[in-house]
């Protein structure tokens, strides 16, 4: 039989990477088999055998299945053998996925496969290897590099593996990876794991300088020892207050997660991605944690309402210069879905409120307060955004100055201005409504350096200086 087009429900599963690059791990608990989806091939020349169940493709050969689609010149398969193969190259395409290789062998009934040759970009990170084995919703590719910076020759930075297993935006495991930033490895390790679904690039040493501890180093270092539990260490070096590490063990679950920490811990005040919010102290305070119990259930649907709700649960003996005390941290929070007041949803009205209990043991205290936060925002072009916001806690005294909250009615107004593609300028102001006064002005200049991101960020009151260089995920 010869055609141009080809439609078949019994190939549901031909598309190479459908059913097997999700954008998850394959769900623990089995599920019913949904009914199989038909695929259509499209080519200059189409031939297949009802008899003997060869089929064959050739020119300009498209294989779409839903939003899937491989791209490739000669295309052979068997249905009776359930299998699929592309003896040249090849192009896989879906909303995660661009990957090119040579030499794909898929056994659609089994749902296994191999490529060879590989390079491409799944989710943020790019990839290549020498050959790579799917199934069930993740991908293994041998003698790998991934990297989320873009680069033509060699990478500002990446991670090659004996071994990389990845699940598309959820999480990636190597095995006898190096880290490099350009051409010298930073450190080896036996395994790593690193998670997808954030901009988490932290196994990059990463750069910066806060007043008063001066200028400062982090290398963060993550051994997996579960597919849920890891261990993790910070080691933190400041010029003027030392060596501070950090220790935590973490349990990562879709609904929950628990993390175990000991060692010392900084609050750096209206970072960049706190500056739109404020409220919080704008000191840096420091705090060792000998050890501390974190629990948080994640942000959940409240019915069929259009709002969130988390949970937190903090236990943890706490020593700053003055005391030692076992901190209790309490949080239930809501969150509304946001509100568009416009069309083109250039308006948009974010709300939230919560309770929350502190109690410490050294002088027995116990603290019950409510939050509310609310916050308005114009993007009046695809350049400049402003916005406004009001943060109110009826109790914000606390017997720790680590991350507590010095403003308790507080009234935020701020701009954001894209200078240039690579270049962002923010100015917000945090008015104390209580005192009638200025708390903080915040100036930052953000700037994207190719593969790293760095702001410098100046706050007037506190004549303070903060400046951090990362790596960038593109």
């Amino acid at each position: 039989m010869k055609a141009n087009r080809f439609v078949a429900g019994i190939l549901v599963v031909v598309v190479l990477f459908a059913g097997a690059l999700p954008a998850q791990a394959a769900p623990r608990k089995k599920k019913e088999k949904k009914p199989p989806q038909p695929i259509e091939i499209v080519a200059d020349e189409m031939y297949f055998s009802d008899k003997t169940g060869e089929l064959f493709a050739r020119g300009n050969v498209i294989i779409t299945q839903e939003k899937s689609k491989i791209f490739a010149d000669i295309v052979r398969g068997n249905d009776k053998q359930k299998e699929l193969w592309v003896d040249g190259k090849a192009k896989l395409i879906d909303p995660l996925t661009n990957i090119t290789g040579v030499r794909i062998r898929y056994n659609y009934d089994a749902k296994f496969g191999s490529m060879e040759n590989i390079k491409g970009k799944c989710g943020d990170d790019f990839v290549s290897g020498s050959n790579i084995h799917f199934e069930n919703g993740k991908y293994t590719a041998y003698n790998a590099t991934t990297t989320g910076c873009p680069a033509k020759k060699t990478p500002d930075y990446r991670v090659t593996a004996r071994k990389v297993v990845i699940w598309p935006q959820d999480k990636m495991i190597a095995y006898d990876a190096k880290v490099w930033i350009k051409n010298f490895v930073i450190y080896t390790t036996p395994v790593y794991q690193k998670s997808l679904k954030d901009d988490d690039d932290e196994e990059f040493p990463s750069f910066g300088y806060q007043d008063p501890d001066g200028y400062w180093i982090k290398q963060r270092f993550h051994f997996p020892l579960t597919d849920s539990w890891s261990a993790l260490t910070d080691l933190a070096y400041y010029t003027n207050t030392g060596f501070k590490p950090t220790f935590e063990l973490r349990k990562s679950d879709k609904d929950y997660s628990f993390r175990i920490s000991y060692g010392d811990y900084s609050s750096v005040a209206a970072t960049s991605d706190q500056i739109f919010g404020g409220g919080i102290n704008n000191t840096i305070n420091w705090v060792k944690k000998t050890p501390e119990f974190l629990f948080e259930w994640h942000d959940k649907p409240l019915g069929n309402l259009p709002w969130k709700y988390r949970f937190s649960a903090l236990i943890g003996q706490w020593t700053d210069s003055a005391k030692t005390s076992w901190h209790h941290d309490y949080l239930l929070y809501f969150t509304r879905n946001p509100i568009y007041l416009d069309k083109s949803k250039t308006w948009t009205w974010s709300n939230g409120v919560g309770l929350q209990q502190l109690r410490e043991s050294f002088d027995g205290s116990v603290q019950n307060s409510y939050r509310y936060n609310t916050m308005l925002s114009k993007r009046i072009s695809p350049r400049v955004t402003v916005w406004t916001a009001y943060n109110y806690t009826n109790n914000n005294t606390s017997a720790f100055a680590y991350n507590s909250i010095s403003v308790g009615q507080e009234w935020v107004n701020g701009i954001y201005i894209q200078l240039d593609k690579k270049t962002g300028f923010a100015y917000s102001n945090s008015h104390d409504i209580t005192n009638g006064r200025t708390f903080e002005n915040y100036y930052t200049i953000y700037r994207n350096m190719h593969c790293w991101n760095t702001y410098f960020q100046y706050q007037e009151k506190a004549k303070r200086w903060i400046w951090n260089l990362t790596v960038v995920r593109f």
